[in-house]
């Protein structure tokens, strides 16, 4: 399994997307909500979402580049009309910021719609993978002050094998912190419909605070990190569509990283480079998205973790132009710096039933 995170922008869509017809219907989510880049035209973007100038509609303007704690660190812009959030926007857009011990830039921004709430209706939930299935976490008391989650969590795992009923939740009393018996069957059966999406998508990592009861009794996910399978991708690409899956904040972003990514993005197939020490010794250049996690962890298991240059794979049967230039670009990085004691590349792959050994490594 390799864990990428995903940005808050496309997690919640995929949630929205597809949480509907995996409940028949029974759950929705709100869908509203736009990506803002450096290069987005913020005069022009109500233009292709006019929910942004709604006059009955409020704004929530924050940072989606992996940053943790955002509300404490005064990153979340609340209750705005959208004049006010493109000043709000304009105002952070480049500029560098330290959180706790990393600096880094604010260049990708969420803007959704405002739900007001008490923070009685403020609740934290999380599934997480493991070695023997899915672990939920929920605790009654969510968003800003949640406070250790691990201490004050109810917990439930559910194996992989298993799918999760609303007996299992009674049984566990995972949701026994609320007190409205009404909210809490519907919260209840949300989970159902909620982990239904977390395993057909194949997240492995799907945190929810605060998920809140709206004015209206809709069950809203306001703040979200996620993380999916990335060699799950020959099996969700078309349900994932296009996900970005950034650099951990603070991170800049190499040339090379950048080019590969956007290689990607044109094909069908998987490719994916992440520079861990560009002056290291051992590269490797692995097809498949299994095997990239075997190696990694092999030359790690070997001693030599701190020598590892590279992590990444080329599968999905990418075209003989795409993998060139993947192979480029490693090479390319791996022999921009010289060593005396010479470099090592290991170009290598895992065999699935689906694959093409011959086409893989022509």
């Amino acid at each position: 399994m390799s864990a990428a995170a995903v940005r808050e922008y496309h997690g919640k869509r995929l949630l929205a997307k597809h949480i509907t017809s995996l409940s028949a219907e029974e759950h929705t989510i709100e869908s509203r909500s736009a990506l803002v880049t450096p290069t987005t035209d913020l005069d022009a973007l109500p233009t292709t979402e006019p929910w942004l100038v709604d006059p009955d509609t409020k704004l929530v303007v924050k940072p989606d580049q992996l940053i943790k704690r955002r509300g404490k660190a005064g990153l979340v812009g609340i209750n705005l009309t959208y004049p006010e959030v493109v000043e709000w926007i304009s105002e952070r857009m480049d500029k560098e910021i330290q959180i706790e011990l990393v600096s880094g830039k604010l260049d990708h921004f969420i803007i959704e719609p405002f739900i007001p709430h008490t923070s009685a209706d403020e609740h934290y939930l999380c599934i997480q993978s493991n070695r023997t299935g899915d672990e939920i976490l929920f605790c009654v008391d969510g968003g800003v002050d949640v406070g250790d989650v691990d201490v004050k969590a109810q917990r439930l795992q559910v194996g992989i094998d298993a799918d999760l009923t609303l007996d299992e939740i009674t049984q566990s009393n995972l949701l026994g912190g609320i007190a409205n018996f009404e909210r809490k069957v519907k919260l209840s059966r949300f989970l159902v419909s909620l982990f239904k999406v977390y395993r057909v998508l194949h997240f492995t990592y799907l945190e929810i605070n605060p998920v809140v009861f709206a004015e209206d009794g809709s069950i809203v996910p306001l703040d979200l990190a996620a993380k999916i399978d990335a060699t799950a991708s020959f099996l969700c690409a078309t349900e994932w569509g296009h996900i970005d899956c950034p650099a951990p904040f603070g991170r800049t972003e190499f040339p090379e990283e950048a080019h590969i990514r956007e290689l990607d993005s044109k094909t069908g197939a998987s490719l994916k480079l992440t520079i861990l020490n560009h002056a290291g010794r051992i590269w490797t250049m692995v097809a498949g998205g299994g095997a990239s996690v075997v190696y990694a962890d092999t030359i790690s298991d070997l001693g030599y973790g701190h020598e590892l240059a590279n992590y990444g794979e080329y599968s999905g049967a990418p075209s003989a132009e795409a993998t060139f230039e993947y192979a480029k670009t490693i090479i390319g990085l791996m022999t921009r710096e010289r060593d005396p004691r010479g470099k090592i590349l290991i170009v290598g792959g895992g065999i699935a039933n689906f694959t093409d050994v011959a086409a893989t490594f022509t």
